[in-house]
């Protein structure tokens, strides 16, 4: 299957034109010609996950965090940016990322779903969703259920709430939404939390629940089960660890 149907599929779910201004969503490497018997989905386009793209003899990476993010200044090979271009071409690996293109269609319903619950609504950016828990939880049994659910290391929170019933989210980071969501959620959880956020959970009696990016790897499971309905070659998973450790 050519690179380029592929990238029609990708582009009928989640269209370029839904990505933020900023951002450098789609083709990121290669050429679209190049014919595709293996597709790995990862959470980061880095060194990493390319050596992995070519021990598992993938021809194509699609990733949620774009590698063209950063602006490049030269392809230098001694560099992990001109490295990364030069083990995609010369392994002819076609690189593909839908950041917020995704994120404006998906990640967020994937995210939120996740939880259990029911009666999903947008916010009012559109990027964020706020619903109802199947069923209500004490905020300690609530921040077991999210560690659990998001496969998570170590998070962080701030804020008290007896119970929780109404939680709204956003993966990555979505913390500057958080105040649309006061008197609207008991919970609100995102990533790239800041101390002003933190005390204005503790403010406007919110909990605040710094799920880090790594929360957002649930796209690699759930893309794969989109693709898998309609690429006729083999998907696989790639491990996308966390960048951070903790102690």
């Amino acid at each position: 299957m050519k690179a380029q149907k592929i990238i029609e599929i990708m582009e009928k779910h989640y269209p370029l034109s839904l990505q933020e201004e900023w951002d450098k969503c789609g083709l990121q490497i290669g050429d679209v010609n190049t014919e595709v018997f293996k597709i790995m989905i990862a959470l980061n386009a880095d060194l990493q996950t390319i050596d992995e793209a070519i021990a598992n003899n993938c021809q194509m990476l699609i990733t949620h965090h774009p590698f063209l993010l950063d602006p490049i200044e030269n392809i230098n090979r001694d560099d992990f940016m001109g490295a990364f271009i030069f083990k995609a071409i010369e392994h002819h690996i076609v690189v593909y990322s839908s950041h917020t293109a995704l994120d404006n269609v998906s990640m967020n319903q994937w995210l939120i779903e996740a939880l259990g619950v029911h009666d999903i609504e947008r916010g009012e950016d559109q990027i964020t969703r706020i619903a109802t828990l199947n069923q209500p939880m004490k905020m300690d049994d609530f921040l077991d259920h999210v560690q659990k659910t998001y496969h998570l290391e170590h998070f962080q929170y701030a804020g008290h709430v007896d119970m929780i019933s109404k939680v709204a989210i956003c993966g990555g980071s979505g913390a500057d939404f958080m105040h649309q969501f006061y008197n609207q959620a008991d919970a609100y959880l995102t990533g790239d939390t800041k101390y002003r956020h933190a005390k204005n959970a503790f403010d406007h009696h919110i909990l605040l629940v710094d799920i880090h990016h790594q929360a957002e790897k649930i796209m690699v499971k759930k893309l794969k089960e989109v693709l898998q309905k309609e690429v006729n070659v083999e998907i696989i998973e790639g491990s996308s660890p966390d960048y951070y450790h903790y102690r």
